[in-house]
C-alpha cells in the first residue's frame, strides 16, 4: 500500500534536535522574563522614597490679627459655648426652610410660584446676617440667584470669590419614616444639626455669612474685593442659577478676573493606611454625560408576543453595557496621581514597599502603573477616581399587563474620566446600541441622524439628554494661591483645632467625581478649589441620604477657616 504523507518515517535525530531547540528557546524566554522581572523589582526596590520636590509640606500662614489678638477670635469661634449654640441655631434655621430642587425645574418666568420658596430663605438671610447686607452690594440674578460684592480699597487686586448653593436634593417620601428627626425640622442635639441640606450645602452658606459678619464686627476692611455667589439649582446642574450668575460676573468683572474661587467640595480625612490627616481641595472635576435611549417597537396583545419584547431587547443592551466597563487610566493629568504621590512620600512604612515604590514610579513605569491601577480598582470607592463610570439610573416602559410595550426609555449617567471626552464616551455607547440593533434587525438614530434605517421591528433613538460637561480644566498647585489655601488649612487645624498633632497636615489635590456650580465659572479664574475643609466623611455627614446631618464642631471649624482665609488672602 502506498504510504500517506503522515505515514512517512521521521528522522529520530532531527526530531531530537527540534525538541532541544524548543527547550532552549523556552529556557531562554523564561530567563528573559525572570531577568526583566528581577530588573524591574530591583529598580523598584531602589527607587528613592523621598524624591526631591514631590509633595512638600506647605508652610503655615497666619493673618496678622491672629498674632495680634493671640487667636482669641478663632478660639471664640471654636470653643465658646454661646457662639456654638448661636451658630447651630443659624444653621438650623436655614435647614428649616424647604428649598428642595427636583429634576427639570420650570424657568422662573414660566412658574414663579415654584421658585417662591427662596423668598423665605432670602428674608431669613437678611434678618440673620444684617452686617453682610449692610456692608456688601447685593444683586439678585434671575430673581433668586444671589451675588454679594464687598468692595476692597484696591481695585487693581482681583477679587476673592466664595460660593455655595441655596437648594437641596429632594427627600424621598417613602423614606420619611426612616429619619431620626423630620428632615426639615433642623433638630440640634448638642452635637449635630440634623436635616436635609445641613451638610450639602447650607452649612457652607451659613459659614460664609457667619465669617463675614464676624469680620465686619471686628472692623475688618478688605483691600481685596470679596464676591459671594449663591446659585439656587446646583443639585440639578445649576443652569438657572450659576448659569446666569457666571455671565453677570464676566460682564461686571471680566474674564479671568477672580483671584481664586472656593466652592463646596472635598474636605479632610484621616487616611486609613497611614493615619495621617489629609486635606484634599478638589482641583479638577470629572466630565458629565447623560445619554437617553428609547426603543420604539410595534405594540400588540401580550398573548401573542414576539420572541423578544422591547423590554427584553433593552435588557440585552443593559447587560452589554454593564458587561463592558471602561478601562481605568492613571496619569499625572488626574489629581489622584499627586495625592497618591503624597501618600507614598509621607506614608512611611505603613504602606507596603511595593505599593509605595509603584506609586512613585507610576508616571513612567508601565508595570508600576498597572499595579497602582489594580490597587485603586479593587475598591468601588477609589476605582472611579481613574475610570469612567456608567450607571443606568432610570428605565420606563409598558402601561398595561396585557399590552406589549411600544416604547421603553433608558437613561444612563456617565461621569467621564479625566483622560477621556464626551465624544469618546458617546461613540462607545452608540457602538453597543448599534450591535444590539443589528442583532435584532432594528433601526438606529443618534441625535436625530439616521445610522441604521428603521425596520418593521422598530428602531432605537439615542441622544444626549442635556447638561453634558467636558472634564474641568486643571487648577494649578504649588503657586502662591495654592500655598495660601494650604497654609490657611494648616493654620486653623494645627494652631487652633488639633494643637497636639505630632505630624503636620498634608494638603494635596483631589478629584471631584461629581460636579459643582464651578462648571460655569471656568472663565473667571484658573484657581478653582472645590473645598469644604471639615474633618467628616460621607458616612458621618450622610450627604443626599436619610439622616443627613452636620457635626457642629466641624461647622465651627469651617467658619474659622473662612474667617482666617479671607484675611490671609487679603494681606497677601
Amino acid at each position: 500500500m502506498r504510504g500517506l504523507p503522515i505515514d512517512k518515517p521521521t528522522n529520530p535525530s532531527k526530531r531530537k534536535l527540534g525538541t532541544i531547540a524548543i527547550a532552549i528557546a523556552a529556557i531562554g524566554s523564561m530567563a528573559l522574563i525572570m531577568d526583566l522581572l528581577l530588573t524591574g523589582y530591583l529598580k523598584m526596590y531602589f527607587t528613592n522614597d523621598k524624591p526631591e520636590g514631590v509633595c512638600p509640606i506647605w508652610d503655615i500662614q497666619r493673618p496678622k490679627s491672629f498674632i495680634e489678638n493671640n487667636g482669641s477670635v478663632v478660639r471664640e469661634i471654636l470653643f465658646d459655648e454661646k457662639f456654638r449654640n448661636g451658630s447651630a441655631a443659624k444653621l438650623s434655621g436655614m435647614v428649616q426652610i424647604d428649598t428642595q430642587m427636583r429634576d427639570n425645574p420650570p424657568t422662573v418666568e414660566d412658574d414663579p410660584e415654584y421658585w417662591s420658596r427662596f423668598k423665605k430663605l432670602h428674608l431669613y438671610l437678611e434678618t440673620t446676617f444684617p452686617e453682610v447686607y449692610e456692608t456688601a452690594d447685593v444683586v439678585k440674578i434671575n430673581t433668586y440667584g444671589l451675588v454679594f460684592t464687598w468692595k476692597g480699597s484696591d481695585e487693581k487686586l482681583k477679587p476673592l470669590m466664595l460660593a455655595a448653593h441655596q437648594d437641596v436634593v429632594p427627600v424621598q417620601k417613602d423614606t420619611l419614616s426612616d429619619w431620626t428627626y423630620p428632615p426639615f425640622e433642623g433638630h440640634y442635639d448638642g452635637e449635630y444639626v440634623w436635616g436635609r441640606g445641613s451638610s450639602d450645602c447650607k452649612n457652607v452658606l451659613s459659614a460664609i455669612f457667619e465669617a463675614l459678619a464676624l469680620l465686619k464686627k471686628n472692623k475688618f476692611k478688605p483691600t481685596r474685593t470679596i464676591v459671594l455667589a449663591f446659585g439656587m439649582d446646583e443639585e440639578v446642574s445649576g443652569r438657572l442659577g450659576a448659569g446666569h450668575i457666571a455671565p453677570y460676573l464676566e460682564k461686571t468683572f471680566g474674564k479671568n478676573s477672580m483671584y481664586a474661587i472656593v466652592d463646596e467640595g472635598a474636605g479632610m480625612s484621616i487616611e486609613p493606611s497611614t493615619q495621617r490627616i489629609f486635606a484634599l481641595p478638589g482641583t479638577r472635576e470629572k466630565g458629565y454625560l447623560d445619554i437617553s435611549t428609547e426603543l420604539i417597537t410595534p405594540g400588540g396583545h401580550s398573548s401573542i408576543p414576539p420572541e423578544h419584547t422591547s423590554i427584553g431587547i433593552m435588557a440585552e443592551l443593559e447587560k452589554l453595557i454593564e458587561g463592558d466597563p471602561y478601562k481605568a487610566v492613571f496619569t499625572p493629568e488626574n489629581p489622584t496621581f499627586e495625592f497618591l504621590q503624597c501618600l507614598a512620600v509621607h506614608g512611611g512604612d505603613k504602606l507596603s514597599w511595593r505599593l509605595r515604590k509603584s506609586i512613585l514610579r507610576s508616571g513612567y513605569d508601565k508595570i508600576a502603573n498597572s499595579y497602582v491601577i489594580k490597587y485603586l480598582t479593587s475598591n468601588r470607592v477609589t476605582k472611579y477616581l481613574v475610570q469612567t463610570s456608567q450607571a443606568m439610573d432610570i428605565i420606563r416602559g409598558g402601561e398595561k399587563n396585557n399590552a406589549l410595550p411600544e416604547s421603553v426609555q433608558l437613561l444612563t449617567n456617565h461621569r467621564v474620566a479625566i483622560e477621556s471626552t464626551i465624544q469618546e464616551v458617546t461613540d462607545r455607547f452608540v457602538s453597543r446600541v448599534h450591535a444590539v440593533a443589528k442583532k435584532f434587525d432594528l433601526g438606529l438614530k443618534v441625535n436625530g441622524e439616521t445610522v441604521l434605517e428603521s425596520t418593521s421591528n422598530g428602531h432605537f433613538s439615542v441622544k444626549d439628554a442635556g447638561h453634558s460637561l467636558e472634564v474641568a480644566p486643571k487648577t494649578p498647585i504649588g503657586d502662591k494661591v495654592w500655598k495660601e489655601l494650604a497654609g490657611a488649612t494648616r493654620h486653623v487645624y494645627e494652631d487652633a483645632v488639633f494643637t497636639n498633632l505630632t505630624e503636620p497636615i498634608i494638603v494635596a489635590p483631589a478629584i471631584m467625581t461629581g460636579n459643582t456650580d464651578t462648571r460655569y465659572y471656568w472663565n473667571l479664574t484658573h484657581n478653582i478649589f472645590r473645598y469644604t475643609p471639615v474633618l467628616a466623611g460621607f458616612t458621618d455627614s450622610r450627604i443626599h441620604s436619610v439622616d443627613e446631618r452636620m457635626g457642629i464642631d466641624n461647622h465651627l471649624r469651617l467658619i474659622a477657616f473662612f474667617y482666617e482665609y479671607v484675611q490671609i488672602v487679603d494681606e497677601a
